[in-house]
């Protein structure tokens, strides 16, 4: 199970997601912590298209390739404006000579609105870059990666990453001889033990 992470991300930039597993589930919410509840969102990745529409928790989820590009767009609705207020009735005619009602009376033609209501309820899209990468392990950086998982163990590799040299050859034979290995010196001859002693 992989613990869920929370990040703001802005909308118009590129965010990079590490994958621990082919699956991406995001859970979108407003600045104010409010789910994006029930909005239509199209995730575009590699040449994969999803269309869907959010949970009630405001999330999505769907297998992913790793090491891909996409794109996230989300159709928010605005809220339903609430209905105008009810124009209050207008007084009668102030007899002339009397002074006027107090207070005055306020009525919706008092504050026009410039904004026509069909603009306002208009869908907003939200969009996000992905950039999506698989977790860097053993298979991607073997080399080293196992490396630093030898260091990881208390076997010294002095200043070696990356191009295997005399010093990691000693802590493969280290690695080997307190584990009962037959000692080669190589590194994929340990990757199994080594990957089980470091994830121990």
């Amino acid at each position: 199970m992989v613990s869920p992470r929370t990040a703001p991300i802005r909308t118009g930039n590129t965010s990079t997601f590490i994958l621990k597993q082919r699956r991406l589930h995001l859970v979108l919410v407003d600045p104010h912590e409010v789910p994006y509840a029930d909005q239509e969102y199209i995730l575009t990745v590699g040449r994969t298209e999803h269309c869907g529409r959010t949970a009630a928790d405001g999330s999505l989820s769907h297998e992913v390739p790793g090491l891909a590009q996409g794109e996230l767009l989300l159709k928010v609705r605005p809220p339903l404006a609430p209905p105008p207020p009810r124009a209050s009735p207008r007084h009668a005619a102030t007899p002339q000579g009397a002074p006027p009602p107090y207070p005055p009376t306020v009525s919706e033609e008092d504050f026009p609105d410039a904004t026509p209501a069909k603009a306002a309820a208009e869908p907003v899209t939200l969009h996000w870059a992905l950039q999506l990468q698989s977790l860097a392990g053993f298979e991607s950086d073997a080399v080293t990666a196992a490396q630093e998982r030898l260091h990881n163990l208390g076997f010294c590799i002095e200043g070696e990453r990356g191009a295997p040299g005399a010093s990691t050859r000693a802590a493969v034979r280290a690695f080997q001889r307190r584990h009962g290995l037959p000692e080669t010196g190589q590194l994929p001859d340990i990757r199994r033990e080594l990957i089980r002693q470091h994830d121990a």
